[in-house]
């Protein structure tokens, strides 16, 4: 079995020298995900192939494996635009042949999903901070179930739709929305350190200026 793969490899390896192709490889995506990188894949320039192979474990979830003899420049630029609105954060390296090699130009693009939406639990009340303009900070933020409810200044409270997808937290608000990344940094307070939740924002919106914020609930006990 170990020599069919080798095989399979040095084949692989062999084809990958003769024209620029993209090779993809990818794990435990949804059917949704699936089709949107076909569909994707099949508008940018470069022809390309499925590989079913595992992905290296020390692989990120969104990796673009170049040549370092030859780099098309536009073609990467769009094969990582692809991962992001898949809503991955791609990260580029180079071949070495201590890993998987490529050459002329062919590109590896690796895409695994950590399938951890299952035990993602949004907290139900949240506060405005880091927000572009200082009069959003601190704003009461409430998420339930499909919802989630903005107090602003004024008193008044917004109520918007929400989901989690593909890693993040999605917000939408009328023909746009704003996507949040998770982390868990610790937070200084009077009391010391505490720990958090953070949710920071991934683009910049001029209005309305509280979605300009990010979200946190800092954990006192």
């Amino acid at each position: 079995m170990k020599n069919g793969i080798l095989i399979c490899v040095l084949a692989l390896l062999l084809a990958a020298c003769q024209q620029p192709t993209v090779y993809v490889f990818s794990e435990n995506l949804q059917d949704e995900q699936r089709n949107q990188l076909d569909a994707a894949l099949s508008a940018q320039n470069l022809p390309y192939e499925y590989v079913p192979l595992a992905i290296p474990s020390n692989f990120g979830e969104a990796t673009l494996l170049l040549s370092s003899d030859k780099i098309y420049q536009k073609e990467t630029e769009q094969l990582a635009i692809i991962m992001q609105e898949l809503g991955y954060q791609p990260e580029i390296n180079y071949t070495t042949r201590a890993n998987h090699f490529y050459c002329d130009g062919n590109i590896g693009f690796y895409l695994k999903s950590t399938d951890g939406e299952d035990a993602f639990a949004m907290p139900s009340r949240l506060r405005t901070t880091h927000c572009s303009d200082d009069k959003y900070n601190d704003l009461a933020v409430k998420f339930a179930n499909e919802h989630v409810e903005f107090t602003l200044p004024s008193g008044a409270v917004v109520r918007l739709s929400w989901e989690y997808l593909y890693g993040y937290v999605v917000i939408y608000y009328k023909t746009y929305s704003q996507t949040y990344s998770h982390s868990q940094p610790l937070v200084n307070t009077p009391f010391g350190a505490k720990p958090s939740d953070t949710y920071t924002f991934t683009a910049h919106v001029s209005n309305p200026g509280w979605l300009d914020c990010s979200l946190q609930t800092v954990y006192m006990d």
